[in-house]
């Protein structure tokens, strides 16, 4: 089969390890296509407890690494990665980033996770743990289409008011590091947005459906749905 050219792709939130992790599905997209850089946005993994990854996420880890032999590999360090990414990074051959910043065709990007600018997150640990337990829980125990959690990230004042805040902080963020694009992962949430000039992108997540990614062409930056 003929796989799709494109130069970059961009993931985050898969939280390998975690019962709503689709490696699975992830695999079987960036096999389907042929490209030069891939950026791990953050949140790889779940937690520290490597016991929790299937055999689909240590698949996935595998193609990474293979991958990263003779292609690009950028690993941005998310709330859940903090002290994994270093680990786990020189096993796959990823070059890990706190903030990633590069240049492509003439324009300039940058990509961080997130949360720096997710201030619920900082000052209410506790409750974000808890919500963010409760919230995982309901996925599982959801239908296939996941109908109910979807529901609850549509209707959450929290959530919306999170994404919210972490589009703005990033957008100050890129127009003050003078930077065309900015993306970022940590809200679950796909979106597209344009402020002070600043393109905003966040690539959502593996643990929801649909999944999300984005790609980078010299003409197009698009995001997917699977």
């Amino acid at each position: 089969m003929k796989k799709e050219k494109t130069h970059t792709i961009i993931v985050s939130d898969i939280h390998l390890g975690s019962s709503v992790s689709q490696p699975r599905k992830l695999l079987e997209t960036l096999e389907r296509y042929s490209f030069r850089k891939l950026i791990l946005l953050g949140d790889v993994f779940e937690s520290l407890n490597f016991d929790n990854l299937s055999r689909d996420g240590w698949e996935l880890l595998k193609y990474i690494g293979k991958f990263s032999r003779t292609k690009k590999v950028r690993w941005v360090e998310g709330n859940h990665d903090k002290g994994l990414s270093q680990i786990v990074g020189a096993l796959v051959g990823a070059e890990i980033k706190k903030v990633y910043r590069w240049q492509y065709k003439n324009e300039k990007y940058l990509a961080i996770h997130g949360h720096q600018f997710d201030r619920f997150l900082v000052n209410n640990f506790v409750m974000s743990y808890i919500a963010t337990v409760l919230y995982k829980f309901l996925q599982k125990v959801d239908f296939k289409d996941k109908r109910m959690s979807r529901f609850v990230k549509r209707k959450s004042r929290g959530w919306l008011k999170m994404s919210e805040k972490v589009f703005h902080s990033a957008v100050l963020y890129g127009k003050l590091k003078g930077v065309n694009y900015v993306f970022c992962g940590h809200t679950h949430k796909a979106t597209k947005k344009t402020k002070h000039g600043i393109k905003y992108y966040n690539s959502g997540c593996w643990t929801d459906t649909p999944c999300t990614y984005i790609t980078i062409d010299e003409d197009k930056i698009k995001i997917h749905k699977v």
